[in-house]
């Protein structure tokens, strides 16, 4: 039995300086504990470095104030990650317009945080003054070249991937050193400042309509944009079901069910199994990267995984015309063109709030845009660095030193060449690090940590849940992410490899808004997150699909039952139990 009282491989020293701390948003994004790898890999000192720097270039913060080779704005406690709340706070303090309780909200939502204790150094004019240059500069840009530049870097890096299968374990290992350390960490650090600096547009647009009274404006002028890039996967799936539907011979095939369907096509000397089968393979080329976990060291990728793709087509091709993302795209972009019209007529005597709304939309189409592209860069270019990990991992299930591709993740990355000259030597380690790792799994951290942490063994166990389903009459509270309401049958899925599960005309509950979960909108009636904002990619794409969303509903997925009948309102950001 492993001793879970130890601090877990890659905990580190919690801060003094910013001593609250949160599971908010992070909790059901990352809701197991961390593997060594990711942490050691991708997201603890390699993230906090990109971090620190976008917050310094930002102008909320100097480099000196963060500790030096620590961790300050995440946190890691027997291998759980937490947000600072404290240095979420401090910017609070230190951005115009905003203020601590002002981020409690953010990332709390009603949820009650430990009290707010003022620091002398959270509130200072030079950090005031260099912010406000940032909101300056962010509210006249009319281009992102440095997310565009990365877009192509990440396309090349795809385009010149070599045979992984032909290069030793020690060019695995380099090729993802390389690239991390590379291209990798300025698009990290560009996409970090893009969420603080997406943040400003939606407050300025937020400010910018409220003197006409809709809470809902602001939401429904940022639908039917376009050119949305965590959006493309689900109009390429489309194009995929469609032709799954039109051909009986590929609808024969689907029906048979997702298990081995690959495999069939493939098998298949019809034309009509070999264009679907190369069409599929453009589509992974194009979208493989993408997964529900994306800063995992090993995720569910869809290039890796290409059964979690073929169930979400499964599902499209399940529905109606109506559904159709262009369709809806179309139907979104005429209402969002009628609307702004509509909302210029009422300010037309009001030059400058004429001139305001005016400049911010353009700013708000810019960075739904420039902030999804980030993100996309980024994962994309992730991927490349990950894939070696993968390869590596499944070498040695051949070798049968691993049981299964993702042992690897139970190494810190400082280990992988120790691991390569002396692989069995680790084999007790792994199996020791996956017996803890999977014992910290089954316990529920505390939501917030000030300073003190409990001890692990007065955690109480998931299994036991603190969230009580929801009785008929419930009124669940969340955020409007796009407006409209629908009324279904709630189908709670907590994976996407679940997709086939989900029936049309079914409302979607999950935990999670990365991309990866994105195309199973389409198939769904109305969308319920547990987590997210307004600038999360749940919310973009909602907006482009035109699907009533309501984001950071806490514990949806354990406060609403399978079956539960359900009425989602996008712009009240309500979610009524019937």
């Amino acid at each position: 039995m492993a001793d879970i009282t130890r601090p877990w491989i890659v905990d580190s020293p919690l801060s003094g300086r910013w001593p609250v701390y949160t599971r908010a948003n992070v909790g059901e994004v990352s809701h197991s504990a961390t593997t060594p790898l990711m942490w050691s890999m991708i997201g603890g000192p390699p993230a906090e470095r990109e971090w620190k720097q976008a917050l310094v270039e930002f102008g909320a913060f100097d480099i000196n104030e963060f500790r030096e080779d620590l961790i300050d704005i995440q946190g890691m406690v027997h291998g759980y990650i937490y947000l600072n709340l404290s240095n979420a706070r401090t910017f609070g303090a230190r951005m115009p317009g905003a203020s601590p309780e002002l981020m409690d909200r953010t990332y709390l939502g009603e949820i009650e945080a430990p009290p707010y204790t003022p620091h002398p150094d959270d509130d200072k004019p030079e950090y005031t003054e260099r912010i406000l240059a940032t909101v300056q500069r962010v509210l006249s840009e009319t281009s992102r070249p440095d997310v565009e530049e990365h877009k192509q870097v990440a396309a090349k890096l795809r385009a010149e991937r070599p045979d992984l299968s032909t290069m030793t374990d020690a060019e695995l290992v380099a090729r993802q050193r390389q690239i991390m350390a590379g291209p990798y960490a300025p698009m990290l650090r560009t996409h970090l400042r893009m969420v603080y600096e997406g943040s400003v547009v939606t407050g300025a647009l937020d400010q910018a309509v409220a003197a006409l009274g809709d809470p809902s404006l602001a939401i429904k002028l940022m639908g039917g944009l376009g050119d949305i890039a965590s959006a493309a996967p689900n109009q390429a799936m489309w194009g995929l079901s469609r032709r799954v539907k039109g051909v009986p011979e590929l609808t024969a095939e689907f029906d048979k069910g997702v298990g081995g369907l690959e495999e069939r096509l493939r098998a298949s000397t019809s034309p009509a199994a070999r264009q679907f089968i190369a069409e599929f393979d453009q589509f992974t080329r194009d979208y493989g990267s993408r997964s529900t976990e994306e800063w995992s060291a090993a995720p569910k990728t869809w290039e890796t995984h290409r059964q979690i793709p073929l169930g979400m087509i499964d599902r499209m091709r399940l529905q109606d015309e109506s559904k159709s993302p262009s369709a809806q795209a179309a139907r979104l972009r005429r209402q969002r063109e009628e609307l702004t019209a509509h909302v210029r007529e009422q300010l037309k005597d009001d030059a400058a709030a004429l001139g305001q709304l005016e400049a911010v939309l353009r700013s708000a189409e810019l960075y739904s845009r420039s902030r999804e592209q980030s993100k996309t860069n980024t994962i994309r270019c992730l991927h490349e660095a990950r894939l070696p990990m993968w390869e590596l991992g499944s070498r040695y299930v051949a070798k049968g030193v691993f049981g299964r591709p993702e042992d690897i993740t139970m190494l810190l990355e400082d280990e992988l060449e120790k691991f390569i000259k002396d692989p069995q030597s680790f084999v007790p380690v792994i199996a020791e690090r996956w017996e803890w790792y999977e014992s910290l799994s089954e316990l529920e951290p505390p939501f917030f940590i000030n300073g003190e942490i409990p001890p692990v063994t007065t955690w109480p166990k998931k299994k036991d849940p603190d969230l009580e389903p929801a009785g008929p009459g419930t009124v669940l509270q969340g955020l409007g992410a796009c407006a409209g309401t629908a009324t279904g049958i709630a189908r709670i899925i907590t994976d996407p490899e679940d997709a086939p599960d989900l029936e049309p005309g079914e409302i979607l509950v999950a935990p999670i808004t990365d991309p990866g979960w994105t195309p199973i909108f389409t198939s769904a009636e109305a969308v319920v997150v547990n987590v997210g904002s307004p600038m999360s990619h749940a919310a973009i794409v909602s907006r482009e699909l035109g699907i009533p969303c309501v984001l950071g509903v806490r514990g949806a997925t354990k406060k609403i039952k399978n079956g539960t009948v359900l009425t989602v309102d996008g712009a009240a950001g309500t979610v009524t139990i019937h």
